[in-house]
């Protein structure tokens, strides 16, 4: 990793997390992460990916190590705003809720404006400005129980952008989104990154269509198992499926169209 980037967005060092009941879900966890890197986040169910994900975000403090945002340790930092946030499946909770578009990316600058202050019109435009990016202008009247699991996914990227954060977290998003819809927001994340410098992290199953957009891979069973960038993954990944899943793990090939 070139310490010439300066400062690192993300720095766990030496993390572990063990549940009450004993279980220990992460393992001496070392991880940074770079202004502009893309880094996607891959391992098998009950791996640790959201719990490493939920410790980065000060939801849960790890039993060992560090964190540190933007180079202030996790217990110190308070500015938030910089952290965008899109939740595991959050888009399945939404269908029954009554507000528009434009209403659910304008709840993203409470954290901004402040809870039951009114927004101004600089604000109003952001909406505006974020919607029309991610290609939903004709879509900001719409109730969000009318729209397709892919335009639910894009509310919710246009709800953690319009605060403007520089690093952005995204928990397993396209669960339940068609596979065209999943090329439209991986080509969306990548030029949004190119555009802006945002950093990105990314938790995904989906690791063949992942590894073709993201610049940096780490594979996660308890503990990292590669930490690298998405060439040295492609082309290693049988050593380190075998790390983390042990020698009887076959890796089939994946094509896309």
């Amino acid at each position: 990793m070139s310490q010439e980037q300066g400062t690192p967005v993300v720095n766990l060092t030496s993390v572990g997390f063990r549940y009450d009941d004993g279980k220990t879900v992460l393992e001496d966890i070392g991880l940074s992460l770079y202004k502009g890197d893309f880094l996607g986040i891959v391992g098998p169910n009950g791996s640790g990916k959201s719990t490493l994900m939920k410790v980065v975000l000060g939801l849960l403090t790890p039993t060992t190590g560090t964190v540190e945002l933007f180079g202030t340790p996790l217990s110190k930092f308070r500015d938030w705003t910089k952290v965008g946030y899109v939740a595991q499946q959050v888009a399945h909770g939404a269908g029954g809720f009554p507000a528009t578009v434009r209403e659910v990316v304008a709840s993203g600058l409470v954290g901004r404006v402040g809870l039951f202050r009114r927004l101004k019109a600089e604000h109003y435009a952001k909406v505006e400005q974020v919607i029309e990016r991610v290609g939903l202008k004709v879509k900001s009247d719409e109730r969000i129980n009318k729209l397709s699991g892919g335009q639910l996914q894009r509310v919710f990227i246009a709800r953690a952008l319009v605060a403007d954060p520089e690093l952005l977290i995204l928990d397993e998003p396209t669960v339940g989104v068609d596979q065209e819809s999943i090329e439209q927001f991986y080509g969306l994340l990548r030029s949004l990154k190119e555009e802006s410098g945002m950093t990105m992290m990314i938790i995904s199953h989906d690791i063949g269509v992942m590894s073709e957009w993201v610049t940096k891979v780490a594979c996660l069973n308890r503990r990292i198992h590669f930490h690298g960038t998405a060439h040295e993954f492609e082309h290693n990944q049988e050593d380190i499926f075998k790390s983390m899943y042990g020698e009887g793990f076959k890796l089939l090939a994946h094509h896309h169209q």
